[in-house]
């Protein structure tokens, strides 16, 4: 349909089957290859043999240490971080190794280069920071960790979104509920203001229900509330990151 052909700089991002990247051979060099392998041992000997530059890029501009986020090598990447790589260094479409490991969903890997001090504020080409990306990905617990280390969570990707957007957008109702404890603006909202309410309300009617007495959890009425609501925003939510910002 014309919608679906006029996504929006986020889509591009989220519409995709695989994240990792594709291996063509004669675009890597030994590094590379050795970090997309995990093949840790044979770095190792590499870096005593030889001086070796360990943010030298490929002919798409990704380091081994996106290489070995990409594909979840953790050994790899303590070992490059312990050799003092750039943490923060770019590819093609301006994504973190950070960036790329959220995406990718290696959590190992994520923690690694969030401990060690990687930028969680760093903007690839859609507008995304890493919170973005692991808001998307519902990874609540990486989410936390990277607020705790400054990341800013009133930025806006291209699509218009800030984290909390994409979380409704998700309809991620812990995550929605995680941000708003963290302050993040509730009323930082688009055309479809509406259906973000809705939602923001269905959200903080759960936590108090939480709260509530009832030995079910719920108050009267609420499931009778709850369900149209689930069956009217999906065809609606997904069109937050369907749609271009100015449509």
């Amino acid at each position: 349909t014309e919608r679906l052909s006029r996504r929006s700089p986020f889509s591009q991002l989220v519409y995709t089957n695989n994240n990792s990247y594709v291996i063509h051979h004669g675009d890597l060099r030994k590094i590379h290859k050795a970090a997309s392998w995990g093949q840790a041992w044979k770095l190792e000997r590499m870096m005593k043999k030889t001086t070796m530059d360990l943010n030298i890029r490929d002919a798409k501009k990704r380091s081994a240490l996106h290489w070995a986020c990409a594909n979840g090598h953790a050994e790899v990447v303590t070992l490059l971080v312990d050799r003092k790589c750039q943490l923060d260094v770019l590819d093609g479409k301006n994504r973190t190794p950070l960036m790329k490991a959220l995406q990718c969903q290696r959590e190992a890997c994520e923690n690694i280069l969030i401990d060690s001090g990687a930028d969680p504020n760093i903007v690839d080409v859609y507008g995304n920071t890493a919170l973005h990306y692991a808001v998307y990905t519902k990874n609540l617990s990486v989410v936390a960790k990277l607020l705790s280390c400054g990341a800013d969570v009133e930025e806006k990707n291209k699509a218009g979104h800030t984290p909390l957007l994409l979380a409704i957008g998700k309809r991620s109702e812990q995550t929605v509920g995680f941000l708003l404890t963290k302050n993040a603006n509730a009323n930082a909202v688009d055309k479809f203001k509406c259906i973000h309410q809705q939602l923001l309300e269905y959200t903080q009617k759960l936590s108090k229900n939480s709260q509530n007495s009832n030995p079910e959890g719920t108050s009267e009425g609420t499931p009778d509330e709850a369900a149209p609501l689930a069956e009217r925003t999906p065809d609606m939510a997904e069109s937050l990151v369907e749609r271009t910002p100015d449509e």
